[in-house]
């Protein structure tokens, strides 16, 4: 019973303790950091939304068609683009560049090595998984052959 108590004990702190250690963007960044990506995204989508929103009939029918690539898509559309339109999409673009501006400003040297840190480290994750991902293809294919 004592070591079944003291097995529980540990458990239960274990996780708790596992638990407070910030993981990812929190390791790097501090709250006010993080509160301040929250609004360059939010702020992204609000404005999504609102040219979205812009968008008449024919422009809707040109992003929905499939017979054209994606770059020919985006050419018509642009293409399409009223100038009330285009000066929503220079004030979009504007006020995420100051965001994004303003949150540089507050990023220290050692956040910026461990950032780059932490892109290499998800870099080199993803081609170890596409590694893999690959090697599990070909066995299947000498499984099948």
């Amino acid at each position: 019973m004592k070591k079944l108590l003291i097995l529980l004990t540990l458990i239960i702190s274990f996780n708790s303790v596992a638990q407070d250690n910030p993981k990812g963007k929190e390791k790097i960044y501090t709250q006010e950091q993080i509160e301040m990506l929250k609004a360059q995204k939010t702020s992204v989508k609000e404005n999504r939304e609102e040219f979205k929103s812009s968008l008449i009939d024919e422009q809707l029918d040109i992003m929905k068609n499939k017979e054209l690539s994606k770059r020919e898509r985006r050419e018509a559309l642009i293409a399409s683009f009223t100038n009330a339109q285009k000066e929503m999409m220079k004030a979009n673009r504007n006020e995420i560049k100051s965001l994004k501006d303003a949150f540089l400003a507050t990023v220290t040297d050692e956040q910026k090595q461990l950032i780059k840190e932490r892109r290499k480290k998800m870099k080199n994750r993803k081609l170890q998984l596409k590694e893999r991902r690959e090697n599990i293809k070909e066995r299947k294919k000498k499984k099948i052959g």
